[in-house]
């Protein structure tokens, strides 16, 4: 194997979680970087302070005294919505006044001497055997015994558990200003060499479940419109080509020949960026439909495509030294170390890039703006953390990381605080993207 052969195959296995690259023999430019320090960010990155940030608003969760399942599943999910959302601290039962409530009447100046300073309550009930009632209430303190926001939902019994983010949702956004991002779902790859599947998974880590068929060796996967599942996969030792869940066997039609190794949409879907081999490099390519496609950018061994919220091209590039990220073709990452996987986050303070950087086998997530600026350290001195997503309320960070004894998919707030483990699985290529709209009807 050449050299140029060994180096494409570093960077694939690096961001596809391959061992071997099809389609494509070599980086036409990349040059090995410097060797690293035994931390190549010391000197690059400012590490973030969580113990800076303010106290959080303290904050109840209850629910009723039933035990319909309906009510199990809404409480369940909300309180640990609440909770993984990182906007709050949420009192533990014990601190709380004796006795969930039973009836419509709370005693809201009862939980504020107890320190809560808002209160989220819910209740779920069976209307038949078709349909379910989820209502959500929140209550400030400050504001006395009316509830500052209460709905409730009619939804289809099978889905309950889908519903109950909604409401964790429109209760997080009552109390914030700004909804929350968890009815959503993720997408991953998992598995090494000949098998690797798509997986779908709750925003809170539940019900992961392998999309792609056996026979694929799948990467890249994106939602696209209506919630629908695309990715890139190899059969049978082939080129990397595209697929949909809805259609799964059948590969998609590309007006560019060549595998395809990175998908993304933007934020409507009227536009679709493609990285693909062609000759002896890696190159973006968009357009309004995967048979319209028109090369992008000029930059070579062109991985994980994505669009900014306000509908920037980015991407993971060659530089001098290696991989850097690009915005609009202009590099945000520094040269020297290797960047993969930018992911781009609506936050309150404004739209936030992130992205692993590192070198070898370690890596960390940072953050700068949009265009680039002064890089903060989001992880250290926990693993390799890399592939990272934005919830769609630009508040969070999904991520994978091989914590000694604690790997598994985590998230954690944008702007410090402790990452969560919400799953034991690994994997790669991850994304994060809100549900078609809900399906909950509003009850007068």
């Amino acid at each position: 194997m050449t050299t140029r052969k060994k180096n494409l195959c570093a960077i694939l296995g690096l961001v596809a979680g391959l061992v071997v690259g099809r389609g494509v023999s070599s980086p036409a430019h990349a040059q090995p970087a410097p060797a690293p320090a035994d931390d190549p960010l010391a000197n690059i990155v400012v590490a973030a302070d969580a113990a800076a940030q303010p106290p959080l608003p303290k904050i109840a969760v209850l629910s009723s005294t039933a035990t319909d399942m309906e009510n199990v599943s809404l409480y369940s999910v909300v309180k640990g919505d609440v909770e993984l959302s990182g906007e709050f601290d949420v009192l533990g039962d014990s601190s709380l006044p004796d006795g969930p409530y039973v009836s419509d009447t709370l005693d809201v100046k009862a939980y504020g001497g107890k320190g809560a300073e808002a209160i989220i309550r819910v209740t779920g009930r069976k209307l038949s055997d078709t349909k379910a009632e989820l209502r959500g209430q929140a209550f400030v303190v400050s504001q006395g015994d009316a509830p500052v926001y209460d709905k409730r939902f009619e939804v289809a019994i099978d889905r309950v558990r889908a519903e109950s983010h909604y409401v964790a949702d429109q209760l997080i956004g009552a109390l914030t200003g700004t909804q929350g991002g968890f009815f959503s779902h993720l997408t991953f790859v998992s598995g090494t060499g000949s098998l690797r599947r798509v997986y779908s998974m709750d925003s809170d880590g539940h019900a992961a479940k392998p999309i792609s068929p056996t026979d694929h060796v799948a990467i890249a996967p994106a939602y696209g419109k209506g919630g629908e599942l695309f990715w890139s996969a190899s059969v049978n030792k082939d080129e990397y080509k595209i697929f949909k869940a809805s259609a799964p066997t059948a590969p998609l039609k590309t007006n560019v020949k060549g595998s395809v190794y990175g998908l993304a949409f933007n934020k409507d879907q009227s536009q679709v960026a493609v990285s693909i081999g062609v000759g002896e490099t890696i190159k973006v390519y968009t357009g309004p439909s995967f048979e319209e496609l028109k090369e992008a950018s000029p930059i070579g061994m062109a991985f994980r495509p994505s669009f900014t919220p306000t509908g920037k091209l980015a991407f993971s590039g060659e530089g001098k030294f290696g991989q850097r990220v690009y915005v609009d073709g202009k590099p945000i990452s520094p040269d020297g170390l290797m960047a993969s996987a930018p992911t781009f986050c609506r936050h309150p303070d404004g739209i936030k890039a992130v992205f692993g950087v590192g070198a070898g086998k370690n890596f960390d997530l940072v953050a700068t703006g949009e265009t680039g600026g002064q890089l903060v350290r989001l992880t250290q001195g926990a693993g390799s953390n890399n592939y990272p997503a934005c919830s769609p309320d630009g508040r969070l960070i999904a991520f994978f990381s091989t914590r000694k004894g604690a790997e598994g998919l985590y998230v954690m707030r944008l702007n410090g605080g402790k990452a969560k483990r919400v799953s034991i699985l690994m994997g790669d290529s991850l994304r994060w993207d809100r549900l078609p709209p809900t399906q909950a009807v509003e009850r007068k």
